[in-house]
């Protein structure tokens, strides 16, 4: 698992523009802390991603994670560069965002947001609690909510934004649900 992270990692390390956490990864204080926030167990996979690399961004990519402490910054600029980075403040964001609304379907309970999708959306990992512990799936707004693909694991996810493999895998869409909400 770890290696197969580094593997990754590394053609990360390659594409435009990349940039990870300076000082080797989050803290385990940190990561502790974040599993205490939201109540859950991280799964392996992305645990060992936050110590090893925190966050990462590239032109055209990025994987939310814990963004560097405010000593590590070289100045005040670059804590503004890595704000968006932040696995805490995106998964609160579509908590208040989404849960509760009427039209929309609630973020999961069990994990966190780890990337944005450009179109509207979010990707979710879902953390050990979860029947589903350790898949990343992707909801869309154009769905209300609704998760529309997914990858098995944090690693399968991590190399189809770096690489384009695997592909993810389909999820059945409830169009009725879709159209429910449409027409009230």
């Amino acid at each position: 698992m770890s290696n197969e992270i580094t593997n990754i990692m590394s053609l990360a390390e390659k594409l435009e523009n990349f940039e990870c956490r300076k000082k080797k990864g989050a803290l385990q204080l940190q990561i502790e802390n974040l599993e205490i926030e939201f109540g859950i167990s991280l799964p392996e996979p992305y645990k060992f991603f936050l110590e090893q690399y925190g966050f990462c961004l590239w032109l055209g990519g990025s994987v939310k994670g814990l963004v560097p402490l405010e000593d590590e910054y070289e100045d005040d600029e670059d804590e503004e560069d890595f704000k968006d980075d932040d696995v805490v403040k995106a998964t609160k964001y579509y908590h208040q965002r989404y849960d509760n609304k009427d039209e929309y379907q609630s973020v999961p309970q069990y994990g966190l947001v780890i990337k944005s999708y450009d179109g509207g959306g979010y990707y979710f990992l879902f953390s050990q609690e979860s029947e589903r512990a350790g898949e990343v799936g992707l909801f869309l707004t154009e769905t209300y909510g609704q998760e529309v693909s997914k990858f098995n694991t944090f690693t399968d996810f991590l190399s189809f934004l770096v690489t384009g493999t695997p592909d993810p895998e389909l999820v059945d869409v409830d169009y009725d649900e879709i159209m429910d909400i449409i027409e009230d």
